[in-house]
Formats: structure tokens, sequence, C-alpha cells
């Protein structure tokens, strides 16, 4: 975020812009001197996008620069919205995410549920009628632990941070594989619908460690919306579990724009055939853009 301050210095006023931005437990500060006087607030506002255009450079890889400040301005207005909440609103509009955002990732994932059934398990704490297998209702209440688990977790992007995330799904709804890579069970994988071939277990070991070696170097360098979006697409693609992981990625990009201060995604179930057009275009075809562009647009209109 960019602000103005005002700084008298032996008696002289001057003003600056400052950026400041969060890493970890600290906050580091950009400046940029204005002069004496402040311009006019038009000549202002082009004078602060200029400036965060400098501060970061050329990180975007995917987005342009009109891209960066629309993504740039939804945070802003998101932070802004947060801090006018109360505690009781905050845990209110989490709720009611976690709800809907259960609802299309589990829909996606093939649970057969409604959004009135996923209101009534997870916010009334109600059994429908209508729902006859308890593993249904097991998978929608591991899928909100998985995102309050995301909310709270500082940690690192590791193997260990995946395979407790996929355990959180899948523990009571299949025990047999929650928390263990194809790897470990020595099982192949297909997705319906797709020509793509998921790597054999045999060759997981060495695509997760490639995956990770990709992150390591890339966690830095790409803007924060286009890291998300990848580790999704990477993590689909490359399938570690025999079961969840088109939700387990779903979570993983939200964990990344949590951490970083932006707003949740949630890709509804309406836009299905969209978002597997666009996985089909990295998978099959290796674009990575049209996935990225489907989940800017996604952000720049969501919450």
């Amino acid at each position: 975020m960019v602000y103005v301050e005002k700084i008298v210095v032996k008696g002289k006023t001057y003003y600056k812009l400052v950026h400041a931005m969060r890493k970890g437990k600290k906050v580091t500060h950009r400046t940029k001197y204005l002069g004496k006087t402040l311009p006019p607030k038009a000549r202002l506002e082009q004078l602060k996008k200029e400036f965060l255009k400098e501060i970061r450079g050329q990180k975007h890889k995917f987005l342009s620069g009109n891209d960066i400040e629309k993504i740039e301005k939804k945070k802003d207005d998101y932070r802004k919205e947060i801090k006018r909440l109360s505690p009781l609103e905050k845990k209110k509009q989490l709720k009611e995410f976690i709800i809907r955002f259960t609802y299309d990732s589990s829909k996606l994932s093939g649970v057969a549920v409604t959004l009135r059934q996923t209101y009534l398990i997870l916010k009334e704490g109600i059994m429908p009628k209508n729902i006859q297998d308890l593993r249904t209702v097991k998978e929608l209440e591991n899928h909100e632990k998985g995102i309050i688990t995301i909310t709270k977790y500082k940690g690192k992007l590791d193997i260990k941070f995946i395979k407790k995330l996929h355990k959180i799904l899948f523990i009571g709804v299949n025990d047999s594989v929650a928390g263990k890579l194809r790897d470990e069970l020595q099982r192949n994988v297909k997705i319906a619908g797709t020509s793509y071939i998921p790597p054999k277990w045999q060759e997981l070991k060495k695509e997760l460690m490639n995956f990770f070696k990709w992150y390591e170097s890339e966690k830095r360098k790409l803007y924060p919306l286009e890291l998300a979006a990848l580790i999704h697409l990477k993590i689909i693609s490359i399938q570690p579990f025999v079961d969840g992981n088109s939700r387990l990625s779903r979570l993983l990009m939200n964990w990344i724009l949590w951490k970083k201060q932006y707003p949740p995604i949630d890709i509804p179930v309406e836009d299905l055939e969209k978002y597997y057009n666009v996985l089909d275009r990295y998978q099959i075809e290796k674009e990575e853009k049209p996935f990225i562009e489907y989940v800017k647009n996604l952000f720049i209109k969501g919450l």
C-alpha cells in the first residue's frame, strides 16, 4: 500500500511517498521524495501508480501492468473492508466463504451435494434427510478443516505440509489413502474426460522433487497471483495422491493468497467446462498463461 507521509526537518516541511510491505514479522518501507508541496490530487494518484510499478519491477511474468493495478486495488479494498469488520463479522464472512468454497470445490471433485445441504451441515450442524451417505458429510467437514488449516499455517510449502493437508481431507473418508502419496501405494491414476496421462507412480518422487525446486526458485520472483495459480496447476497435473488432488490444489492456491494477504478465490462449479479447458491447455499443450488469465479474471470479479 502506498501513502503520503509529511516530515518536518529543521522547521521545513517535506512530503514523500511510502510503500509498506510485510515480510513475515517485519515491515519493510520504500520511499520516494515528492518535494516541499503536494502535487494536485490527480497527479498524486499517478505518482503513486508509477511508484508501485517501480517497486514491483518485472516480477509479473504473465500479467500486464494494468492487470497488476486491478489486482492490487482488489487487495487494498479487501484489506480495508476487513479492517472495518468486527471480530464477529470477520468470522461470519469467513464462514460464508468456507460454505461456498467447500460446495464448489466438492462438486468440482464429483461429490454429490447441493449448496443447501452444504449450508445445513457446515453452518447449522444439521444432517439433511436426503443425504444417505455419511461419507459425504465427512468430506464436507474435512474440507472445512482444510480451509481453517491454510488460514493458520505459518510454515513452508513442503511434502510434509501437503501430506498433512491431504490427510485432513481424507481422514474418516478413506483412511487407506489419507496422507499417502501414490508411490507409497504404488498406484497410477487416470483423469476422466481428458487425454492427459499423469506421471506414473514410479516417476512421482522425481516430479515432486522438480516441483519443490521450481517453487524455491520462483517463490520470490513471481507475482503472488501467478505463483498461486501455477502451484494449483502443477499439483493438479502431478496428481501426488490417488484421490483429492483437485481439492488439494485449490487449497494450496488459496494458502499462497491468504499468507500474502490477498482475498481467496473460489472456482464456481458453473465454470466446470471453462476450468477443465484451461487445465487441458497446460496438461496437453503446456500453456500456462490461459490458466493464469482464468484465475486473474476470477480474482478480479470475486469477493
